[in-house]
């Protein structure tokens, strides 16, 4: 039996093995940290995400959970909507609709389909020796783990990408920071079926229903690192829902964190039998929102390319299916980031630019 070997319990690497695991593969994911990470409060799963989970079996079980959007709207900071797109048809047009969910329950979904032998806590990975014939992780307490395949799936600070490249990447420095938090629509009085994005001068905020009641928010305003310094510039935005969202949320929901990409795109994601996927190969802003769905689409199709090829021309096939399109996410994600420019274009383009982007990489 074929041998996987997955660095990384997030949404890449469950995906992975559950792909692997479907297809005969004997996987064992390797969690450095005593149980799954769920950091992060809700997560934006589009199309090509969903889809995936669809292909897994899990499509039902996710959708009878998480929200499915009905319209999106972006408006200016001082109040004017610049667009509302029906996203409504997504469902037939597209194969799955665009959806919110907790990011918890889409981990805890995911790991569900794996034996309690099959995720290993407390492994943490900290690099890799490799013949022509097998590839062997080196864990921190000394113990080796051998298999076929090893994926690293350990995220934006990833040993397995530190080896790859003799050195960790040089990351960008633009200090932006990220909040989020959770609500309830009805108390901010804010449709479960809407989700939308804010753009001003000097940052955007957004938020995204998750389930039947509650939806998160995101924001961020340039130059500001401090919740009270944040808070206090979103409180200029009135004419929209901004400060009644901020004000109505839940309790300790609220967390925030510098957010940052490799300044430069990695030259590649493979090294014989070893393989990057999610953000240990290209980690982006949340300006598309589609970090956790790339992640999902490198599982699909690395597994599918290991039901084709010998691992090592497995693992090239699938670099070259997918790294032009990961790219083209992780750039159109810093466009947003420049949000001068963003409110200028969304003021004048009369469509979603987010929308645009992502249906010109649909296949």
């Amino acid at each position: 039996m074929r041998r996987a070997l997955i660095c990384g319990g997030g949404v890449a690497g469950l995906a992975a093995a559950l792909h692997l695991k479907r297809d005969g593969w004997q996987v064992r994911l390797l969690e450095k940290e005593p149980e799954l990470r769920t950091a992060g409060v809700g997560l934006n799963i589009w199309p090509n995400g969903v889809r995936v989970l669809k292909d897994l079996g899990l499509g039902d079980r996710y959708l009878a959970d998480a929200a499915a959007m009905r319209r999106w709207w972006a408006l200016d900071s001082d109040g004017t909507m610049t667009t509302d797109t029906d996203v409504s048809g997504w469902g037939e047009e597209l194969g799955a609709p665009i959806t919110g969910a907790r990011r918890r329950r889409l981990n805890a979904m995911l790991a569900a389909g794996l034996d309690e032998d099959e995720i290993v806590f407390g492994a943490a990975v900290q690099g890799y020796e490799q013949d022509a014939e097998a590839v062997t992780a080196v864990l921190a307490d000394g113990s080796r783990l051998t298999g076929d395949v090893l994926l690293g799936a350990d995220g934006i600070g990833s040993r397995i990408r530190n080896q790859m490249f003799d050195a960790p990447p040089e990351f960008t420095d633009e200090g932006f920071f990220r909040w989020r938090g959770v609500f309830e629509c009805a108390a901010a009085g804010v449709p479960t079926d809407v989700q939308a994005d804010v753009f001003g001068e000097r940052g955007h905020f957004g938020w995204i229903p998750i389930d039947e009641t509650h939806a998160y928010w995101y924001g961020t305003i340039d130059g500001l690192t401090g919740l009270e310094e944040v808070t206090s510039a979103y409180g200029e935005w009135t004419g929209t829902p901004v400060p009644d969202i901020i004000a109505a949320s839940e309790p300790g929901s609220i967390i925030g964190r510098e957010i940052g990409h490799y300044r430069e795109h990695l030259t590649t994601w493979v090294d014989g039998r070893v393989m990057l996927i999610g953000d240990s190969a290209h980690p982006m802003y949340p300006g598309m929102a589609q970090g956790a769905n790339q992640a999902l689409v490198d599982a699909q199709t690395l597994a599918q390319c290991l039901s084709e090829y010998d691992v090592p021309d497995a693992l090239r096939a699938a670099e070259a299916a997918r790294m032009h399109v990961a790219n083209t996410m992780v750039e159109y994600s810093r466009l947003h980031f420049d949000f001068e420019t963003t409110r200028k274009e969304y003021a004048t383009a009369g469509v979603n630019l987010q929308v645009e982007r992502y249906l010109g990489l649909e296949p």
